[in-house]
């Protein structure tokens, strides 16, 4: 995913470097529509409400070789997070 850097300029993330931040401000909206939600509950609905994608991807290995793995086996839930008004 390519994001914002300092000095207007863009560059490519992968990984919890962009994961985390992106999760963290889905959580903050949920919390300020809902702000009496515990924690655990806002976790909940995140996990939940997901969205499943049955695909591989590519990952690198301790010997640098590159191999495909279904996505479901790298991530918790098995899915993507997901900030459809819809939720």
């Amino acid at each position: 995913m390519y994001t914002t850097i300092p000095n207007n300029t863009y560059r490519y993330s992968r990984g919890t470097s962009i994961a985390t931040p992106m999760v963290s401000g889905i959580a903050a909206l949920i919390r300020s529509h809902y702000p009496k939600l515990k924690a655990s509950q806002v976790k909940k609905i995140l996990m939940n409400s997901g969205i499943s994608y049955n695909i591989d991807v590519e990952m690198t290995v301790e010997d640098d070789t590159k191999i495909m793995v279904p996505f479901s086996d790298l991530s918790k839930s098995g899915k993507i997070v997901n900030s459809s008004p819809n939720l």
